[in-house]
């Protein structure tokens, strides 16, 4: 399986995720799971950008302008311009209380890599040599994201990805601990298509699993107390599978947040989504509640302890149960069935 990459300078703090290749059409976690997703296609309008070299059409839809140089799959483009709407509907199911803004985030999808990185070169300035780094796939600056196409499940899977930061960075007024926010944009990496209209299952990413059990098995778990204080510039220059551990590890989390413990969680994750749209977040160093202001992590566990309501270690505790769930119990029961 191929790798691709994401990196997400979101506000001024930069993310790096690998992505692995997704395992397409596993069975879904029993009750427990649940598929979010449009009911009907969304409206689209296309039409051609002036003057665009090279030449450029706009997918226009309620929230998103989708420019690319993608002229020969308008299946693709229409499937992409569809994804992003329903990732928008699903965005807002974890964070509902967030006003959306009535302006559209802009996306760029490039043909091949060549494009991207001359768009990249001309408009990132002097971190575009942070984002050639990506050897396959996107980024996120501010509030739009330019991708490359890598196949039809890749770049669907970015999309989602990256929509997620694009979604946080243009309504939060704040920024969430780097690690939880990048756990997130992972739960809508594993996107399937019902009747062209995707679809989402926020508990299933066998591919993070995969990694999670590697992880696992190799001994190469971060501790709670060290992953919530990391980001992607501590992490890139890691080995691969450190690199790995620490997304399948935030993704876990970030699940774990969503639905675990019978979801008893998820009313403080909630309140620190809405909180950070606010500005507000309970951050003793402050560096939560503006995403201008550099980010200090020796705040990261006093906010988690309070937003969702146990210390550190009873999170941590319940947290590798957690793991453990998904990497060895879930795993054998998807590809059992």
């Amino acid at each position: 399986m191929s790798d691709r990459q994401t990196i997400h300078l979101g506000k001024s703090l930069c993310h790096l995720a690998i992505l692995t290749a997704l395992l397409a059409g596993c069975a879904s976690n029993g009750e427990e799971s649940h598929w979010y997703g449009p009911k009907t296609a969304t409206v689209v309008t296309q039409q051609n950008v002036p003057d665009s070299n090279p030449p450029m059409t706009l997918e226009q839809t309620a929230h998103y302008q989708i420019y690319t140089t993608i002229t020969d799959r308008p299946d693709l483009v229409a499937k992409t311009a569809q994804l992003m709407e329903g990732a928008f509907g699903v965005y807002r199911t974890m964070a509902p209380d967030v006003t959306p803004t009535n302006y559209p985030m802009k996306c760029f999808l490039f043909s091949d890599r060549v494009q991207w990185i001359n768009f990249t070169e001309q408009h990132t300035g002097m971190s575009a040599p942070i984002y050639l780094k990506i050897s396959r796939g996107a980024y996120t600056i501010h509030d739009w994201y330019v991708a490359y196409y890598i196949g039809d499940i890749s770049t669907y899977s970015v999309a989602a990805h990256e929509g997620w930061h694009q979604f946080v960075n243009r309504h939060f007024r704040g920024r969430l601990p780097p690690f939880l926010e990048e756990g997130l944009a992972c739960m809508y990496e594993n996107v399937e298509w019902n009747h062209d209209l995707p679809q989402w299952n926020l508990s299933l990413n066998p591919a993070r699993a995969l990694s999670l059990r590697k992880a696992m098995d190799a001994r190469e778990l971060f501790p709670l107390d060290q992953l919530m204080k990391m980001d992607a510039g501590k992490v890139v220059n890691m080995p691969g599978i450190k690199i790995e551990a620490f997304y399948a590890q935030s993704w876990a989390f970030a699940r774990y947040l969503w639905e675990g413990e019978n979801g008893k969680f998820r009313p403080g994750l909630q309140k620190l989504f809405d909180d950070t749209a606010a500005g507000t977040v309970a951050d003793p160093t402050g560096s939560l509640r503006r995403s201008y202001l550099p980010w200090n992590p020796a705040g990261v566990q006093s906010v988690l302890e309070q937003y969702l309501g146990e210390d550190l270690a009873t999170l941590s505790q319940g947290y590798e149960q957690y793991m453990q769930k998904i990497a060895y119990d879930e795993l054998k029961t998807q590809f059992e069935m």
